[in-house]
């Protein structure tokens, strides 16, 4: 089984910011009295998810997305939508959002994405014998995913919910594929020689001289 990776998925990076110049507001009471419109599109927003929590009514979720996903990861030659933009990543912020606001439990889009789509994309990516022939650049897309999930997993870290647990352990895993195959890549936050305490240090790469030793 192979990885086939649509070049169409996203870009690389966020796309390019506005550059147009700030106006500040007048030094006025009445300029003063009106908030940003970052912050009245903010208020908006949450007024419009609370009025849905109080109606009982499902909460907005990428359904276009999640259709996708479960089409190309159960084609016959799969694919995992890994790259900037795509559609595992735009799935995992919006489960990211519901679950920070408390709405996941009412959304069932949201929970059928927890209990296939999300197990089944990590599942693969993570534990599957092709990756030894993905490209680098795949395997920092993966790397960037798993980050997500895994901020995804302790926001519901409290309601031991088992499907996100079990993925968590999987991303955590020291001898999963995707960690056994980038064990000897040097570590970007913490070069060779780099000096830091112990007490600051999370985790540190393996050193390549130590033979590996197979788990029993």
């Amino acid at each position: 089984m192979t990885l086939v990776m649509q070049e169409d998925q996203g870009g690389w990076g966020d796309s390019p910011q506005d550059n147009n110049p700030i106006q500040l507001p007048q030094t006025t009471t009445e300029s003063n009295s009106n908030p940003p419109p970052d912050e009245n599109e903010s208020n908006k927003e949450q007024d419009a998810d609370n009025q849905k929590q109080l109606e009982g009514q499902e909460p907005d979720f990428p359904h276009a997305e999640l259709a996708r996903l479960d089409e190309m990861i159960n084609r016959p030659r799969w694919v995992v939508p890994v790259l900037p933009k795509g559609e595992l990543e735009i799935l995992l912020d919006a489960s990211i959002d519901l679950c920070k606001k408390g709405l996941d439990t009412r959304s069932e889009s949201c929970q059928r994405f927890f209990r296939d789509g999300l197990t089944v994309s990590f599942t693969k990516i993570l534990t599957d014998e092709a990756m030894s022939g993905w490209k680098f650049e795949i395997h920092r897309c993966i790397m960037k995913n798993t980050e997500r999930l895994i901020e995804l997993c302790v926001t519901k870290l409290n309601q031991d919910w088992f499907p996100l647990l079990d993925m968590l352990a999987v991303a955590l895993s020291p001898n999963s594929k995707f960690h056994t195959f980038n064990a000897t890549r040097s570590s970007e936050s913490v070069p060779p020689g780099s000096l830091l305490p112990d007490t600051e240090l999370y985790a540190r790469p393996p050193d390549v001289r130590t033979p590996r030793v197979s788990p029993s």
